[in-house]
């Protein structure tokens, strides 16, 4: 394994990375792990804060519920502030968690005969089978940068690569990494794109992994809800959201909504520049990705949403992993609101050294588990990356043919009988897939199954069939919130199909809803005014189009406050 001086004081780092994975094809390989997961949770090692009691609590339920030998757990004295100094890390987090993973021979190896220049013990030589090494919430997130340990010679680094700032678990993915390693910029992750790699380098790296979100509860609720998931198998929509700052990010979500479409999922893409929000549908979100916003907002701020169990989430954004304590950051607010699956950074990291969603996603939909996706799909280590999941998580363990005979008590079932019916659309054509849905549905109607099978009608030249499936709505009084749009979007079906009287009937209950978003607000009476003028309710449409205006007009400046 090279170092980061090694590599980034002679070349763009970008070239530097494929140089190396060209380099590593020609060692002897080692595959990634077919192992059970059985297997897998009996080499696991799970780390906890000894200083914070709900660590200790959490690492041993998730012990229990994946089997794990609660003799895997290692407990530390470290600090509880999520960000430590390189002196903290390495004193109370890389050394103590070095010397018990050789005291309790999970690791063999010969340390070094002199502790490196961050003061850090290191292994001449290494050889483990640890399968992941799992951070549970209470172990310090990121170390922040220490000018005054900065190596003779990083001068020639790029800029951007002189500090030794990072996320503890980057670090500790090189825990067994050979003498000489540096702290200092990244180093290139050799499991990176790849299905094997040489068994020098697994023996030199630990794949880890973090539990943790902003309350014990939501830590637990991530562990119950990826197992109920592995039971029932992943179901839900696909929300992709592009038009972010760069080409490159967005072909990166582009490629993985490409996947989520071509499995068959119900998605739905938003390709401008305004990011998604409460005028967009948003119900069952269970791959969600996007970017480039530096806070969680809208929806994912809502404490209350409907997200189905194993939810994977991904907002690429360079600050998206600051904290983990607050929903301010998007890793907090998505673990917070349900997801079970999501990666992002605690400082900067720049665009290409960054998780690959497509990659991610691609391992998981293959079968693999989070674990491995999350190798894969990084390219570097010793750097700025945080995994928020159990590592053992396969979202696609359950077949969507399994999911429809084994998992239909569950409540986002239409889900997968929606996923089933785009599937016969593509493979049989729409005689198929509309006799499906309409099986579906008279079994277990749902609004969101019966506007696919309006939708299916449509499309096959049957608009009064698609008509009369939504008039179900008719007997629904009360809208969830992460309906709203769903409801909004039978509306206008039915408006454009001669049905306006029960569309502005679905327009006005929405509206009576208290405290909307304004921005829905403006989509709803905007929305809403034409369906108003073809029922002859000329005031009304009106009123509405005066509402929006009213809340489109930027609010008048204060001239006191001026002063």
């Amino acid at each position: 394994m090279f170092t980061v001086k090694k590599y980034l004081s002679l070349r763009s780092s970008v070239d530097l990375l494929s140089r190396f994975f060209v380099f590593l094809c020609i060692f002897s390989q080692s595959g990634l792990s077919a192992q059970t997961n059985q297997v897998l949770a009996e080499n696991m090692v799970i780390v906890v804060n000894d200083n914070d009691p709900d660590s200790l609590a959490i690492g041993k339920y998730y012990a229990q519920q994946r089997g794990v030998p609660e003799s895997r757990i290692v407990p530390l004295n470290m600090p509880t502030e999520e960000t430590i100094t390189v002196t903290q890390y390495v004193e109370r987090v890389a050394n103590p968690l070095l010397n018990e993973l050789l005291d309790r021979e999970w690791v063999k190896g010969v340390k070094d005969g002199a502790k490196d220049h961050f003061g850090r013990e290191r292994l001449a030589v290494s050889i483990h089978n640890i399968s992941y090494v799992v951070l549970i919430k209470g172990v310090p997130l990121r170390i922040a940068n220490d000018a005054t340990l900065l190596e003779e010679g990083t001068d020639k680094l790029p800029k951007q690569f002189r500090v030794n700032n990072g996320s503890v678990d980057g670090e500790l993915a090189l825990l067994l990494a050979p003498p000489g390693t540096s702290m200092t910029a990244l180093i290139p992750n050799p499991y990176f794109g790849k299905s094997s790699i040489s068994s020098t380098d697994a023996n030199r790296i630990l794949r880890v992994s973090r539990l943790d979100g902003p309350s014990k509860a939501n830590v637990i609720q991530v562990i119950d809800r990826t197992l109920e998931a592995e039971q029932t198998g992943l179901m839900g929509r696909g929300y992709i959201d592009t038009g972010g700052p760069h080409e490159k990010g967005d072909a990166w979500i582009r490629a993985a909504g490409e996947m989520v479409e071509a499995a068959y999922f119900d998605t739905d893409f938003e390709t401008t520049k305004r990011a998604m929000d409460y005028r967009d549908r948003l119900d069952a979100p269970a791959i969600y990705m996007g970017w480039y916003r530096p806070r969680a907002q809208a929806q994912w701020l809502a404490p209350k949403w409907s997200v189905p169990a194993g939810a994977i989430g991904f907002h690429l954004h360079s600050f998206s992993g600051t904290s983990l304590r607050t929903t301010k950051t998007w890793l907090g607010a998505l673990v917070a609101q349900g997801y079970c699956a999501t990666v992002g950074n605690v400082y900067e990291p720049y665009l290409e050294y960054t998780h690959r969603p497509q990659v991610l996603l691609a391992h998981l939909m293959s079968g693999g588990n989070f674990g491995e996706a999350v190798a894969v799909s990084m390219p570097a280590l010793s750097w700025q990356s945080v995994a928020l999941g159990d590592p053992l998580y396969r979202p696609f363990k359950v077949s969507l043919q399994d999911q429809l005979t084994q998992s239909q008590d569950s409540n986002f079932a239409a889900y997968a009988s929606i996923r089933e019916s785009n599937r016969l659309l593509a493979t049989e054509g729409s005689d198929a897939a509309i006799a499906f849905a309409r099986s579906k549905f008279l079994k277990q109607p749902s609004l969101a199954l019966a506007y696919r099978m309006a939708q299916l009608y449509a499309g096959a030249g049957r608009e009064r069939e698609g008509v009369e499936a939504l008039k179900i709505i008719r007997y629904i009084s009360k809208f969830s919130v992460d309906e709203f749009v769903l409801v909004q979007k039978i509306a206008n079906f039915l408006h454009k199909y001669d049905e306006s009287p029960l569309a502005l009937r679905l327009y006005q209950s929405i509206l009576e809803e208290r405290d909307l978003d304004k921005r829905l607000k403006i989509s709803l009476y905007e929305g809403g005014a034409p369906v108003a003028l073809a029922c002859g309710e000329a005031t009304l449409a009106s009123r509405w189009q005066l509402e929006a205006r009213t809340l489109k007009t930027p609010p008048t400046p204060n001239p006191a406050k001026k002063k």
